[in-house]
């Protein structure tokens, strides 16, 4: 089969690949305009998606390659663990993939950044686009258990306006009740008293290895 340059790769998408990017852009997702594709004398940066997750989170990062790869959406090569040095020569160890470049996919990374930093959508377009697969990827890339019950979301790259944009979006969407932290960033805390709402919510999409993160404390 021929490959395709990206602008050539239109799509249209399935809901599902969607959901799962427009979570993951929430959490730990990340995306860039990789490459310059000349088409009809206009540059053009076709966008893709790099997900990326720590070594005890393998089997949700495959999770997702599984999902990816059999539509054609990534290499059909299994990621590998890698290992990499941080600070005072420490040795972390992480798995990655990275989506093919798309032109089509290019809107969203207009949607969720502005000058190369990431930002949270307005609240009618983000009312539309997080399904509930989206909220169960973000819980499942970002979010933590919490002590007493509830979930922690680390929104900690996002303006506390931006913050209580998610908040509202949890409530007026899937009637989540949530509070807003403050600890150096904003965090996103959604209440002990909605779990089982979540759970009937989400619980259908996620891998076997992050359902520790519904569970009652």
């Amino acid at each position: 089969m021929k490959k395709l340059n990206g602008f050539q790769r239109i799509g249209p998408h399935p809901l599902d690949i969607l959901s799962i990017i427009y979570g993951g852009l929430l959490g730990d997702v990340s995306s860039e305009r990789r490459s310059f594709t000349t088409l009809n004398g206009v540059k053009i940066g076709n966008t893709r998606f790099c997900f990326k997750q720590g070594s005890p989170n393998v089997q949700y990062l495959l999770h997702n390659w599984k999902v990816f790869s059999s539509l054609g959406y990534c290499s059909n090569i299994k990621p590998k663990i890698k290992k990499s040095i941080g600070k005072k020569n420490k040795v972390y160890f992480h798995i990655r993939f990275t989506t093919w470049t798309y032109a089509s996919f290019n809107f969203i990374h207009d949607l969720f950044y502005v000058k190369n930093k990431k930002i949270i959508p307005q609240y009618d377009i983000l009312y539309k686009i997080i399904t509930p697969l989206a909220l169960a990827t973000w819980i499942m890339d970002d979010g933590s258990k919490r002590i007493g019950g509830g979930v922690l979301l680390h929104t900690n790259c996002f303006t506390h306006d931006e913050v209580k944009r998610l908040a509202k979006l949890l409530n007026e969407k899937f009637n989540l009740k949530t509070s807003v932290r403050c600890n150096k960033y904003f965090l996103l805390y959604i209440k002990k008293e909605s779990m089982g709402l979540l759970r009937s919510i989400v619980s259908e999409y996620f891998s076997l290895d992050m359902m520790r993160k519904l569970e009652d404390s």
